[in-house]
């Protein structure tokens, strides 16, 4: 009688212990998915962080042309890329100029030409030029390597020691602001405004 209950006790034990063991194996099971998951999401977002901070553009000069009136109206301005940045769309980039009573915003238009300020329009659109095309160079895209000029005309005349904000906004990475006071005086036909 004695050897019966302690079979029954130790059934009992042993339904209990195989319990406690598929509830583990449950709860580890939840565990492993939901660390995946998460790992696949930190790996997503690093991803997306990375690229959002280090792209942008490096501004190497902004000049403007036909200074001899005292007054600037068509601007260039040299950029590239920042080492590590994704290429930039231009057609994904905003360009922004503030002066002290007036601004505009500007889109990209691949029939501006940057030889022919006929084409470029106040406060419209600006053009592209490819000083330098980098080894993986695609038409329409700033890519490593590249070397570009954007064209611009400014809502209104520039003079002589006026102040001008430039900023380019990708749709993608850091904006990146080009502040400046243009010169005293000005009377050749091209004037550097940057650096």
């Amino acid at each position: 009688m004695l050897s019966s209950k302690k079979a029954e006790m130790g059934m009992g034990t042993l339904i209990i212990f195989i319990a406690m063991i598929l509830v583990a194996a449950v709860a580890a099971a939840v565990l492993i998915s939901t660390t995946g998951t998460l790992q696949n999401k930190a790996l997503a977002t690093g991803k997306s962080t990375a690229t959002e901070v280090g792209t942008s553009l490096n501004v190497v000069q902004v000049y403007a042309e036909d200074g001899s009136d005292q007054a600037l109206e068509e601007f260039h301005t040299i950029v590239k890329l920042n080492a590590g940045s994704e290429p930039i769309r231009f057609s994904d980039l905003l360009l922004s100029v503030n002066l002290v009573n007036s601004s505009a915003d500007y889109t990209y238009d691949s029939g501006v030409d940057c030889d022919d300020s006929s084409t470029t329009v106040a406060g419209g659109d600006f053009g592209v030029l490819y000083s330098i095309n980098g080894t993986n160079n695609q038409d329409g895209y700033l890519t490593k390597g590249d070397v570009v000029k954007l064209c611009f005309e400014t809502p209104r005349n520039v003079s002589e020691s006026e102040n001008i904000v430039i900023s380019f906004v990708p749709k993608v990475g850091s904006v990146r602001v080009v502040e400046t006071d243009l010169p005293d005086l000005m009377v050749d036909t091209r004037v550097d405004v940057y650096p």
